[in-house]
């Protein structure tokens, strides 16, 4: 009787054992994991005060920034056409004039398919608003003459025409130069023809 009690109490005492230490292993792994969580928790505050204390130190970091770009208007324009050799047809181009005083004497000059030896009539006379469309024989206030086509290069040929302003006054004139109309057989008559160009300058 004695031996089988002694079994049954050490088997007890056994189990008792057993029970401490998964009792014991509980608690460890429970602490365990409770000193992680709670680490983790602590690092996590960490981490949002330390990014709290740098916006605070540096606020321009937590701002959106906005910038916005003005364009300012473009400049307008203006636009002053040069003062370009006009002509009828193309064949007779004179070049620009400048502007002139009164007395002064210049050179008009231009260029011309039109054969060398070709006479050609010159007259300058008020603007008066319309393009000319030929000699203006009633005009009291111009200068004008005849001449002739001079050699150029090529098929481009000269027009070289003195002009003398002492008998005009002040204001804006044009400048016509033209094929004189007729020939040797039909006579020469002091008249444009279809070629023709012209130009204008101011007189002060």
């Amino acid at each position: 009787m004695n031996k089988i009690r002694l079994g049954e109490t050490m088997k007890s005492q056994q189990k008792s054992g057993i029970r401490l230490i998964c009792i014991t292993l509980l608690i460890v792994v429970i602490t365990m994991v409770s000193a992680g969580c709670l680490e983790s928790t602590q690092d996590q505050k960490s981490q949002v005060t330390t990014t709290h204390d740098q916006q605070g130190k540096n606020p321009a970091t937590s701002m959106a920034v906005t910038t916005r770009t003005t364009t300012a208007p473009a400049p307008l324009k203006t636009t002053q056409s040069a003062p370009a050799p006009i002509s009828s047809t193309g064949v007779i181009k004179i070049d620009p004039i400048s502007d002139k005083k009164t007395g002064d004497t210049f050179t008009l000059s231009g260029t011309t398919s039109l054969p060398a030896g070709t006479n050609i009539i010159c007259q300058i006379m008020p603007d008066t608003g319309t393009p000319p469309t030929g000699i203006d024989g009633a005009s009291q206030m111009s200068v004008g003459g005849n001449y002739q086509v001079t050699k150029g290069e090529g098929t481009t040929n000269r027009i070289s025409l003195a002009v003398n302003l002492g008998r005009l006054v002040p204001g804006k004139y044009v400048a016509i130069v033209g094929k004189m109309k007729g020939d040797e057989t039909s006579g020469i008559v002091f008249e444009i023809g279809k070629d023709y160009g012209y130009t204008y300058f101011t007189l002060k």
